[in-house]
């Protein structure tokens, strides 16, 4: 998935193990996030992400920098799910290229996987994601109370999420602004140009399945036309 800035590229081999530094307790972006979590090898990462319990994205920037990561997971309902973005240099918090990747990954939810609701939770001390989310349209349902332990204090977590009907309209919204809308894998115009073809070859009377069926079946041949002289018959008799 390409964007403005950056893109969000399937992870490589050598991938997982920038992944599993940026998960790493001591890491920068986990600090951020307020997941400080058991350290994760590169082989449980690689095992999580082919196995579809835990699906990664690599952030990249234009000029081919890995930056962080996206991932995702099936949260409640098939097409309910649960992302989270880690942007593992400190010195690009401060860039637009983590809101991007979480406006991306909406798009590969909602576009590809046929998402419902998209939600992600966040720390109420994270001045990075929290201004993605508003701008992106995201809602927040709830605060959960002293969630997170960060530098010798607790902090509340934030609970954000999108359903189809506002990604939708998030689309019409930012039509207009380049590099925020969404840029079809299949361009429409070649939409289009097969809908085209596939109404001509059918106005034209090519074979489809239908007439395998209906030479199998007796259906639309003599059989019908028997019954059809039939019908005939009886209004005659009337």
């Amino acid at each position: 998935m390409q964007g403005r800035f950056i893109s969000l590229r399937p992870p490589t081999t050598d991938d997982f193990d920038l992944i599993a530094a940026w998960l790493a307790p001591d890491s920068p972006g986990t600090a951020l996030s307020g997941d400080a979590r058991e350290m994760a090898s590169p082989e449980e990462i690689r095992a999580a992400h082919y196995s579809g319990s835990l699906s990664f994205r690599v952030i990249y920037d234009n000029t081919g920098d890995a930056l962080g990561f996206v991932n995702w997971r099936r949260r409640g309902s098939h097409q309910s799910f649960e992302i989270a973005v880690i942007v593992g240099e400190p010195d690009r918090w401060r860039s637009a290229f983590g809101g991007e990747a979480v406006i991306r990954l909406v798009d590969i939810l909602f576009m590809t996987y046929d998402a419902r609701r998209v939600q992600l939770t966040t720390g109420a001390f994270n001045a990075y994601t929290l201004p993605a989310l508003v701008r992106g349209g995201f809602v927040l349902e709830g605060v959960l109370r002293d969630f997170y332990y960060v530098d010798g204090r607790y902090h509340d977590a934030t609970v954000w999420s999108m359903l189809r009907s506002e990604y939708e309209a998030e689309l019409k919204r930012s039509e207009h602004l380049d590099g925020l809308k969404y840029v079809p894998s299949v361009p429409e115009a070649d939409k289009e140009r097969a809908r085209r073809m596939l109404h001509d070859y059918l106005a034209g009377g090519g074979p489809t399945s239908l007439d395998a069926d209906r030479s199998r079946t007796g259906r639309g041949t003599a059989a019908t036309a028997g019954s059809a002289a039939g019908a005939g018959g009886g209004d005659r008799d009337a």
